[in-house]
């Protein structure tokens, strides 16, 4: 799956990007989490994730997910109902394709 066409890429230290995924880890544990992204997904349409991401959840209008580098590492993306996605990142993994197959 080649990357989203919108694709926003958002720089931060590793630290914020290591809290952002355990946050949304933890928040996809939460009872009723499921169902809240399949409403997200009813109204607004499939996200642009391949079968590699994990931890889906909803906060707010905005749909998060956790998705592999193809060097394994670990980056949040957020979804957002008119197509857009961003993915959370640190500087060393800025200029990766997200979605290439190995």
């Amino acid at each position: 799956m080649e990357q989203p066409r919108n694709l926003q890429v958002e720089i931060l230290d590793r630290v914020a990007v290591d809290d952002l995924i355990g946050k949304v880890r933890s928040v996809a544990e939460h009872p009723g989490a499921a169902d809240e992204v399949r409403r997200w997904r009813a109204d607004n349409g499939p996200e642009h994730a391949t079968p590699k991401a994990t931890s889906f959840v909803v906060v707010g209008a905005t749909l998060m997910f956790l998705h592999p580098c193809p060097d394994g590492v670990i980056l949040p993306f957020a979804a957002y109902p008119d197509g857009t996605t961003k993915v959370y990142t640190d500087a060393d993994h800025a200029g990766e394709s997200f979605y290439r197959e190995d």
